[in-house]
């Protein structure tokens, strides 16, 4: 007994608690708190990193952010070819490299050129672009914008920005740029890297003053438009945009984002970005490319190509605009009727559609994902040359490139590791059900193989007609008629 409660002492005294068998209530626990003069320099300084992520991340910018190509895309083995100027740097990405050096001595001349047809001075310009510096580096990311002092950065965005609008301005008849160079140029300025803060275009064009009074806005407007249509649309922005490349991206899609003959717009909204979703990536909002656009359609839908929809039934037609999101099916009987918008197809094409899929993948895009749709939508339809003849035939598609291999081949490769967000889920659907009436595949089967010239259906109209003059001969030939 002695030794059994010696030990419940030295327990107490050791622990500071009572044992289980004792009964008595030892001293409450002491409250642990962390004082932060404790902690290493090293979390102090993560802490205060964080500190300021987050201050950064709460304070709204004046003007929306210009975002570089996303990190998942950057290994890509034409990256450089797709994403990076070849003629001319525009904005602190790309400024100061070697190889773009020529076109970078005649941005002073043609500032100078502009601010003459402008009547405008440039010391005030320069003074007013400067007042809007703190502005300007919060657009940019900012480990390309650090290594430029206030006055670099703002003389950079002066020459850019005039560059660009006597561009616009002449629609790319400069006297400083050769014919060849112009092309090049053209490309290069809606590059998602190559970008230029729409605020700092509108500081310098808001006070200019033109003999011919042409209105830079309007004249900017219509310069991407033509670059992305194949004709000008007469819609209105209804916002400003943050750069050329998102101005491009709008005239694309129209400004009804949502598919035109599809299923009502509050059944359709995509998701946020952030937020999760089977086709969605943890890496800050981006959608993870690296999966086929057509994951979906080898296990839900039966049609690979426009050959297929041919033999079901289903014919195309152009859309009544050339507007991406323009996109409907019809079924009526037999036959079923896609139609969809006109596109051009030339050397641009495909580093302009990366550009913009690359800026849909960025958090501060629009969340619509209007272009990556489109170019899921066509990778589905479009597998050999012959799909792309028969989008020619009716007027859809106009190339440009001279090889309808190379335009299939053009729209297997941007699609390749794309998610497809299923913005046009609803038509695609109700494709897939015209597509599983088996009756519509065997006659429209019947209609191609037995009437697909006239001089099949002359015949079939003249073996009929001879069999109807048989018969009511034999029944006027039979006695007692």
């Amino acid at each position: 007994m002695e030794k059994q409660q010696e030990r419940r002492n030295v327990g107490e005294e050791e622990g500071g608690l009572p044992s289980r068998t004792s009964g008595q209530t030892g001293p409450e626990p002491k409250e642990h708190r962390i004082d932060i003069t404790e902690i290493s320099p090293r979390v102090k300084n993560w802490i205060g990193g964080l500190r300021k992520t987050e201050e950064r991340t709460e304070s709204q910018t004046q003007w929306p952010r210009t975002p570089k190509v996303p990190q998942m895309l950057r290994g890509t083995q034409d990256f450089k070819k797709m994403y990076e100027p070849r003629v001319i740097s525009i904005g602190p990405y790309h400024h100061g490299k070697p190889d773009l050096g020529r076109v970078e001595m005649i941005k002073p001349p043609c500032a100078q050129e502009f601010l003459a047809d402008s009547n405008q001075d440039i010391e005030a310009l320069y003074t007013k672009i400067r007042s809007n510096i703190e502005t300007v580096r919060k657009c940019y990311d900012w480990s390309s914008t650090s290594e430029y002092d206030d006055e670099a950065l703002a003389w950079m965005m002066l020459l850019d920005g005039c560059f660009l609008l006597q561009f616009i301005r002449r629609k790319g008849k400069i006297n400083f740029l050769r014919n060849h160079q112009i092309i090049f140029v053209l490309q290069d300025l809606f590059l998602l890297e190559n970008q230029l803060p729409y605020g700092v275009l509108k500081l310098i064009f808001e006070e200019a003053k033109f003999n011919d009074d042409s209105l830079m806005k309007k004249k900017i407007k219509e310069f991407v438009t033509k670059t992305g249509r194949p004709e000008a649309s007469d819609e209105e922005l209804d916002e400003e945009p943050p750069h050329l490349l998102h101005l491009l991206r709008s005239s694309l899609l129209g400004r009804d984002k949502r598919i035109r003959g599809s299923q009502p717009e509050q059944e359709q909204q995509p998701e946020k970005k952030g937020k999760s979703s089977s086709s969605q990536g943890g890496d800050g909002g981006f959608r993870c490319p690296w999966k086929k656009c057509k994951q979906r359609a080898i296990w839900l839908y039966s049609f690979r190509s426009i050959k297929d929809l041919k033999a079901s039934g289903i014919h195309l037609k152009p859309s009544r605009t050339s507007v991406l999101t323009d996109v409907s099916f019809k079924s009526s009987f037999f036959h079923g009727y896609l139609k969809l918008p006109r596109i051009i197809i030339d050397d641009f094409t495909k580093k302009k559609f990366l550009n913009m899929v690359a800026y849909e993948m960025c958090p501060d895009a629009p969340d619509d994902y209007g272009i990556t749709s489109y170019i899921c939508l066509l990778d589905d339809l479009i597998d050999h040359a012959d799909d792309v003849k028969e989008l020619r035939s009716k007027n859809i598609l106009y190339n440009l490139l001279g090889n309808d291999e190379d335009v299939a081949q053009l729209f297997n490769e941007i699609g390749n590791d794309l998610v497809d967000p299923e913005a046009y889920e609803d038509v695609k659907d109700r494709i897939q059900e015209h597509y599983n009436k088996r009756m519509n595949t065997w006659i429209a089967q019947a209609l191609h193989d037995h009437f697909s010239t006239p001089w099949t259906i002359i015949a079939f109209i003249a073996a009929v007609l001879i069999l109807f003059l048989t018969g009511v001969q034999t029944y006027y030939a039979l006695p007692g008629n």
